[in-house]
């Protein structure tokens, strides 16, 4: 059984991983999705990845989404940004597994700190307890790919159904941060904006793949986030790792990109 956990723990990774490679729905195992839950379309009104969608929008995509599966997705706030935009989670589960996360919290905060824990009990809650699958997105607000592809994840999980999607959702709890730094974001998809012309320009070199000073890779103190794991030192960091201590994921996948003139 845990094997087989964490065998779902890593198609859930790579799931997410697949939805920046390509077309978010595209790539997604096959499924067919509930009408009555929010598409980007609905809320936003283009397609998945027509738009960089900025965090306002990701807010409010979020939002749509938990409000139209209550049963599969549970929103939670765990903190602010230093200009004071939400920093979100999308807690995606089976309505069974979403019934008890409470109990699986308690279970995994166990687990985490086992030194007064019985061996039979620890075995017992490896056995019980679905894997918790963190996927976190666009650390790097220019990495634009990351938030995008977070969201159709969570939604295609929260609407699907077929075999995959139902195995997934029985043997883990998917969560999704969608944009770990939101003011970097926003002042991307802002430069962006005023950049783009009536169509989309590949050349490298065009004003749209230009970002002005100083960009939208660091946050709001012009701080590299992805450099600050260690010291804390950014209110987003700190939130966040406060919130991965207080749920224990068991699998943890951070979504990059990379130009293709790199690597």
């Amino acid at each position: 059984m845990v094997a087989k956990r964490a065998a779902f723990a890593f198609a859930a990774v790579l799931i997410a991983g697949m939805a920046v490679a390509g077309g978010p729905l595209d790539v997604l195992p096959p499924a067919v999705h509930d009408p009555g839950v929010a598409t980007v379309d609905e809320v936003l009104g283009f397609g998945w990845g027509a738009e960089i969608t900025d965090p306002e929008q990701v807010v409010k995509y979020a939002q749509a989404l938990a409000a139209s599966a209550p049963s599969r997705v549970r929103l939670l706030e765990y903190g602010r940004s230093r200009e004071g935009r939400p920093l979100l989670l999308l807690v995606v589960a089976s309505p069974d597994n979403l019934g008890r996360w409470d109990e699986i919290q308690a279970g995994l905060a166990q687990l985490g700190d086992p030194r007064s824990l019985a061996p039979a009990k620890a075995a017992e809650l490896i056995r019980d307890l679905p894997a918790v699958v963190w996927i976190q997105c666009s650390v790097h607000g220019d990495e634009a790919s990351g938030a995008d592809a977070g969201l159709a994840l969570a939604y295609h999980l929260a609407s699907g159904s077929g075999p995959e999607v139902g195995r997934i959702l029985a043997n883990t709890v998917v969560v999704v941060d969608p944009v770990q730094n939101p003011d970097g974001r926003a002042r991307f998809v802002e430069s962006n904006r005023q950049a783009r012309g009536p169509s989309s320009d590949p050349e490298p070199a065009s004003a749209e793949h230009v970002q002005p000073w100083p960009g939208g890779r660091v946050s709001h103190d012009l701080f590299d986030l992805n450099r600050d794991w260690f010291a804390l030192s950014q209110p987003e960091t700190a939130a966040r790792v406060a919130a991965m201590l207080r749920y224990h994921p068991t699998v943890t996948a951070d979504l990059h990109e990379m130009g293709a003139e790199e690597g």
